[in-house]
């Protein structure tokens, strides 16, 4: 099936796996599964398609993560460069260089100079303030999380790519009159386009920015589910 691509993962573990986990197995596993079937992009190449119409390759495909764990630094990162493979994080204001209490547990999140140094492979782009899904918002609140996580990232100079994925992917896809009011708030601000969750496979060219569908990879499936969601995306 053609059209883009968007796996969605969020942390690797050396041996443990949950929803949100795959281990440091799984990832290179997937990682050389897809090698050999798809062509990788960058978050970079993405915005310049998008904002240039410069054209992504034959069977594009973009790896993403979400909320920038450290382990993303210590054991996925090596993975990625190891195999020269790009990757992006979308990265939460408030988070940066954090240990702290998030889904009920402590953790630690990635650094200024982590995400320096990840810039050979990784890119970067905008995941909230604090985390805070922008529908748990009155939408009159919504322009000041995306402003301060915007100002977060200018104070400490890390390159971000235009690009917002939607925090627990929830946006207002039913409601067109704020859906865009909030497409919007984000071209004013300079987001040029913006992700969900979805699990659908993209086709090019991309028919609304704003509703970028990316595939939810977890730990606790199998790989043979993995290939099926990569293939086919979810059908129905």
């Amino acid at each position: 099936m053609s059209g883009l691509r968007v796996l969605m993962y969020h942390k690797v573990a050396k041996s443990e796996t949950d929803f949100l986990t795959v281990s440091e197995e799984q990832l290179t596993i997937q990682l050389n599964w897809l090698k050999d079937r798809y062509n990788f992009i960058s978050l970079n190449q993405l915005t310049n398609f998008i904002q240039h119409n410069e054209p992504l390759p034959e069977k594009p495909l973009l790896i993403t993560f979400d909320d920038g764990y450290l382990n993303n630094y210590t054991i996925a990162y090596p993975i990625f460069k190891a195999l020269k493979i790009p990757f992006s994080i979308f990265l939460v204001g408030d988070f940066v260089g954090k240990k702290l209490m998030h889904d009920n547990q402590e953790q630690e999140f990635l650094n200024t100079t982590q995400l320096i140094e990840m810039q050979d492979y990784a890119t970067y782009g905008y995941h909230s303030e604090k985390h805070i899904s922008l529908m748990d918002l009155e939408p009159t609140l919504w322009e000041a999380e995306v402003q301060k996580c915007l100002t977060s990232f200018n104070n400490i100079s890390i390159p971000l790519e235009p690009v917002w994925a939607y925090t627990y992917g929830a946006f207002p896809k039913k409601d067109n009159i704020q859906l865009s009011a909030l497409s919007n708030l984000f071209k004013n601000a300079g987001i040029l386009y913006a992700m969900r969750i979805g699990n659908r496979i993209n086709k090019l060219k991309l028919k609304n920015l704003y509703n970028i569908q990316r595939i939810d990879i977890r730990g606790n499936e199998s790989f043979t589910k993995f290939k099926w969601k990569v293939k086919f995306g979810k059908l129905f």
